[in-house]
């Protein structure tokens, strides 16, 4: 398989510089294959049950979305990028259009990154429950409905392509999801981010919760 050198830059580059890591890339129609490789003792279901903060977007802001990864005590950039609020017509249960509604922008505060990222709000509302933190003040954040993901945990450097076309970094020691096996839907989770946001199920405990 084709390998790749990315550069990893340092979140304190005074103290220590970026780092080049080698990684395997996999393309999409190949991850599959590629998870069957590895042991099912690296294979577990998970849900993701940190709550978040979250407030509607403006239309036309720009939002910074920075991931980090720690390697070795050391914190680096693992990915960054800009999106633009915009507005979307909300769909009725109906499947009628409704009104426009402009995106939300959600904060990881309990990730080891604390980023802030983009989500239609259509997909908030399907994806998270509102709870009110101090009844005085109604001060609320929100916390994501149950929906079980099966991770394998990766001993080495990959980058898996996406089905929609993008690359996804996958550093030793972090997890594949598998979204939907059938259409090769993946994605990558970093091990901090995991550590930070995820709660790893037993499976008497999944049987009973998707039941």
């Amino acid at each position: 398989m084709e390998k790749r050198k990315i550069i990893l830059k340092s979140m304190h580059p005074s103290d220590y510089p970026d780092l080049i890591v080698e990684c395997k890339v996999i393309p999409n129609d190949k991850i599959r294959e590629y998870l069957s490789t590895i042991s099912d003792e690296n294979k577990f279901y998970a849900h993701k049950s940190s709550k978040v903060k979250a407030r509607r977007g403006v239309p036309g802001e720009k939002i910074k979305t920075t991931l980090k990864t720690v390697i070795d005590g050391r914190e680096y950039i693992l990915n960054e990028e800009e999106n633009v609020v915009k507005e979307h017509k909300h769909t009725t249960e109906k499947g009628e259009e409704g009104l426009a509604y402009p995106d939300v922008v959600v904060t990881n505060y309990n990730s080891t990154s604390n980023e802030e990222y983009v989500v239609k709000h259509q997909k908030f509302i399907e994806t998270y429950d509102i709870v009110i933190e101090d009844p005085k003040t109604f001060d609320v954040s929100y916390v994501p409905k149950y929906d079980s993901r099966l991770l394998t945990r990766v001993d080495e450097n990959v980058i898996i392509m996406t089905l929609w076309g993008e690359p996804a970094v996958c550093l030793a020691g972090s997890y594949i999801v598998t979204y939907n096996e059938k259409i090769n839907d993946y994605n990558t989770l970093e091990k901090g981010a995991f550590d930070s946001t995820y709660e790893t199920e037993k499976e008497k405990n999944r049987s009973k919760k998707i039941q």
